[in-house]
């Protein structure tokens, strides 16, 4: 009973049963972590190996119907020059490559290479108690069937471009949520370039100000990027919230379950869960 002496003398009295469990709950919170700290401490001085090898992102359950530019594009239903503006930006920003955006040749590389679109990735999840590593399985089946008996899957996902929260993301610590809409692998021979690539479009996120552990997310539509004077797209895509956009899939940090906010079918307000919660996400899809 001394525990919940203490805790009683700590209080005013008011609501007492109450806060003497929350109390007695939170002690309890610091003790099992100090037990995960003392057990990884534990493992150090015992000289045993402290983390395992990394599971890699790897593409998963390959489509043969895909070959090239233009089926990719058909897939995804867009013109085939936003697609090829899609993927060079993408090798620009987040490569480096500027060449595909620079010089005419490069960018026409990506009429010849080799496209390969996958029904899911396999992202690696290191848990916030050790440096374990889960996997999330996200797919994106397009208007296909998932298996045989399951309507079609597209997952929504947390993309972590490597920067701090701005305005607009800052109830998600600076994750983007993002809708999948392909993920596919491009090969391009004739500059030794292979890209793991995703197509995604994003949530706009609500008030910062929310009930703690849920993040409300809107989805929102754009108009589709329009084709210049002479029939090219320029080369700058949109970037920002309900736009889509190309990310490497090493941006993927994990899967996310949305729920509606409203009964409604056509509802395009969800909650969204602000941290990655395996557990629950095999709830719902296991």
């Amino acid at each position: 009973m001394m525990d919940l002496k203490q805790a009683y003398r700590q209080l005013k009295c008011h609501e007492a049963a109450f806060q003497i469990l929350r109390t007695k709950l939170l002690k309890e919170v610091f003790q099992y972590r100090a037990l995960n700290a003392n057990a990884a401490k534990q493992c150090r001085d015992d000289d045993m190996p402290l983390t395992k090898v990394p599971i890699k992102r790897m593409m998963k359950n390959p489509q043969p119907e895909i070959k090239t530019i233009d089926d990719l594009a058909e897939w995804c239903v867009m013109p085939k020059g936003e697609l090829q503006n899609h993927i060079a930006w993408c090798f620009k920003r987040f490569a480096d490559f500027t060449d595909y955006l620079d010089h005419d040749q490069y960018f026409s590389h990506l009429d010849n290479a080799k496209y390969i679109r996958h029904n899911a990735v396999a992202i690696p999840v290191t848990s916030f108690q050790c440096d374990d590593q889960a996997v999330h399985m996200v797919h994106c089946t397009g208007s296909t069937r998932w298996r045989k008996h399951k309507p079609p899957r597209n997952d929504t996902v947390l993309l972590w471009m490597g920067t701090s929260p701005d305005s607009h993301f800052k109830s998600t610590a600076g994750r983007i949520l993002t809708w999948l809409k392909c993920h596919f692998i491009v090969e391009d021979a004739e500059s030794s370039i292979i890209g793991l690539l995703a197509l995604v479009q994003t949530f706009a996120t609500g008030p910062i100000r929310q009930t703690a552990g849920m993040v409300i997310v809107e989805e929102r539509h754009q108009p589709p990027m329009q084709p210049l004077h002479d029939g090219s797209y320029c080369r700058n895509p949109r970037f920002g919230i309900g736009t889509t956009y190309m990310v490497p899939i090493s941006a993927i940090e994990g899967a996310v379950h949305l729920l509606p906010l409203t009964p409604q079918p056509d509802s395009s307000w969800w909650y969204s869960s602000n941290t990655i919660d395996l557990n629950a996400f095999n709830l719902f899809y296991m």
